[in-house]
Parts: structure tokens; sequence; C-alpha cells
């Protein structure tokens, strides 16, 4: 139910770049943020502001591991991924360009459970992973364009409760590579998802996140690190209260038109981090219809960003000013966080329900624009990805 409106208008709203509210460019694929989106195996139902609609994700293979040239970009038409057996399997190191790795069940109790380095063009699908002692899949330097699809990778060295030993025990990290693509993937555990460093144009989506452990600096579900012109889309994130230890949900450093869209941030019990972050004095981007419940320290922040950064159709509900046991929230427990140098960041038609202290936005004067409402909207449903061995 409608409760109040708030619409401030700060500064002039004619900024002539996408990320203040002109129409962002057209992604590789040839489809922006206000374009319909087909989505693989595993999406959810939509929030009120999606264009998308669903679809089936690419299906698998019968083979082990093997080198091919050809297009893995198949799909079911029965609308789910036909039955596949799993074989297991210790861990891999790719030694050849365009590797395919597919079917297996994949266990590492040290090392990477996947290697891939210098080799560029490597596909990893239907495969699940559990890995301890090192990542779960480990994209080196001059390995472009891998793609990894319909995937479990699941950290099994993490304690009950509590931080995971090291900050290097990330399902997925990438090192020096452009372009890689990561689909229909559900990541557990990990001292973060996905850890992106120096990896632009890289595509996100349909992304099934839970219980990120850290430590410190990781425990995003993804961190775009030096890597521009990525894209993360129809993304969950849930992270429990009581055995979490994120710090930002999704971390956008040093990397510049970087689009974030169609998702669901549940749960942060870290002081410092915030649900989504532009950071590192260059990031720069727009995120659209993402939510954000269960925030400590904030929603949605272009702190330690870039001025112009665009919030477009975000909600934000139920943030906490409590300690969660790792101290009290350092922004106190602010919604939205700007930057007071900055004049253009802009909040495009957003909503906001049952705040602990009505801390809305800070600090005014940074926003070029501020359209908020309260409203005791429905959640986005979280991301549940289907794979054909379950």
């Amino acid at each position: 139910m409608k409760r109040s409106t708030v619409i401030a208008m700060v500064g002039a709203l004619g900024v002539g770049s996408w990320a203040c509210g002109e129409t962002p460019p057209v992604d590789e694929q040839g489809s922006s943020s206000d374009a319909s989106t087909t989505l693989g195996v595993g999406s959810t139902s939509q929030g009120p502001h999606d264009t998308g609609s669903d679809d089936a994700s690419p299906t698998g293979a019968t083979s082990t591991t093997s080198t091919s040239s050809d297009s893995v970009d198949s799909s079911s038409e029965s609308g789910g991924p036909p039955p596949c057996e799993l074989t297991p399997s210790g861990p891999i190191v790719v030694d050849a360009d365009d590797q395919v790795i597919e079917d297996l069940h994949i266990v590492s109790a040290r090392g990477a459970a996947i290697t891939i380095e210098g080799h560029p063009g490597v596909t990893i699908r239907n495969v699940w992973i559990e890995h301890a002692g090192g990542p779960g899949i480990s994209i080196g330097a001059g390995s472009t364009d891998v793609r990894i699809e319909n995937v479990a990778i699941e950290h099994t060295g993490a304690p009950a409760q509590g931080e995971n030993p090291s900050d290097e025990l990330v399902n997925i990290e990438c090192y020096g590579s452009e372009r890689p693509t990561i689909t229909n993937a559900r990541l557990v555990r990990g001292s973060s998802g996905v850890y992106l460093v120096e990896c632009p144009d890289a595509m996100l989506s349909v992304l099934e996140g839970h219980d990120f452990r850290g430590p410190f600096p990781r425990g995003q579900l993804v961190q775009f690190d030096k890597s521009s012109g990525s894209v993360l889309e129809d993304f969950s994130v849930i992270n429990p209260q009581d055995s979490s230890w994120p710090e930002d949900n999704v971390n956008v450093y040093q990397s510049v038109d970087v689009e974030i869209r169609r998702g669901l941030v549940d749960g942060n019990n870290s002081p410092s981090g915030v649900g989504v972050i532009f950071d590192g004095d260059e990031a720069l981007g727009v995120v659209e219809d993402v939510d954000a419940i269960r925030m400590g320290n904030g929603c949605f922040s272009d702190y330690a960003g870039s001025d112009g950064v665009v919030f477009r159709r975000t909600r934000c509900r139920e943030n906490i000013c409590e300690d969660q046991g790792r101290g009290l929230p350092l922004s106190n427990a602010l919604m939205w966080a700007g930057h007071p140098e900055y004049t253009q960041i802009r909040i495009e038609d957003s909503q906001y329900f049952a705040s602990c202290n009505g801390n809305l936005v800070w600090p005014e004067e940074s926003f070029a624009v501020i359209e908020l409402e309260e409203e005791d909207f429905p959640l986005r449903e979280a991301i549940a990805v289907e794979l054909c061995w379950e």
C-alpha cells in the first residue's frame, strides 16, 4: 500500500552520458537494459518492472572432456535440460584451446578444481564441482572467451558458521582474460562467487548464490575489478544472518560501463558491506530492477565510485539497524548513499519500505534526481537454476 511519495530534483537533469539517465549502450549480444531478455533455465518469475521472458538453457552432451570449435549455445525444445549422468573426476588442468569439459562431478581437496591458463575458447558445461583448499574454477591470463554454463560449484571447506579460512576460496576467479561468459550457475559458500580482475566485457546471467563467507575483502556474489563493459543480469544472492560472512553483495571496483539488472540481494551482516556498490574512485554504470532486503550498512551506494551512477527501479526494504554479530552498521543503516563531492547520481522510479530508522538518502545534494516512493512491494523471486543431473 502506498504510504507517501518523495520526489526531489537536484541540479541539472540534462547529463550527456548514458550512465546519467540516457539510453545505455547495446551490449555484444545486441540487447540493452531496456530490451526484453531471454533467460536460461532456472530463471524465475519477473518483478513488476521486468520485460524479460523465460526460455530454456543450453543442453548438455554426453562426453567428458574433448576439443571442439563448434558453437555450444544449443537449446532444449522441452523447456528444461534433458537428463544427464556425471562421471566422477579429480581436478582438471586444461591443455588445449577450445577444450570442452562436460558431464563431470569434480572433487578437489587442494588447489583449483579446474585450471585454465593461456587457452582461449574453453567451454565448461554440465559440471558439478566440490572444492576445498583452492578455487572452484581458475581462469588465468590469456584465456579469452571462456564459457561456463549449467554448473553447480560449492566450497565444501567452509566452517558451519562464519568466515572461510582464506579469501582465496572463490567459486570462480578470472585474471587477465577478456569476455568470460557465466550462465545458469549455482554458487555456494565460496569466499566470493565470481571474482573478476582485468576480465572486461564479462557476461554473467542466471546466477543463484548462497551463503558467501569472505573473509574481507572477499564476500561478494560478484566483484568486477578493473573489468569494464561487463553485465550482471538475472541473479539472486541469499546470505543467512547466522552463517554467512559477506562484505558487499555486488561490488563494481574501478570498472566503468557496467550494467547490473534484474536481481535480488537478501541479507548482509557486515558493518561495512553494501548490497550493490560502486567503488575504487573510478566506477560507473547502471543498476536497474534490483531488490535489496535485510541489509545492515546499505542497499545501494555510489560513495566511492564516480559521479553519475544511475539507480533505476531499485527497491530497498526492512534494513537492519542493530548489530548482527559483527558490529553496528557504519552508515547508520543508510539505504541509498552518494558522495559529498558528487552532483549527478540518479535514483529513478525507486521504492523503499520499513526503513529501520528513516535514513533513506545521503547526501541529497549529490543526486541530480531522487525519485523515491514508500511502497509495501513484493520482492522479486530468487533464482533457482535447473541442472540436468538433479
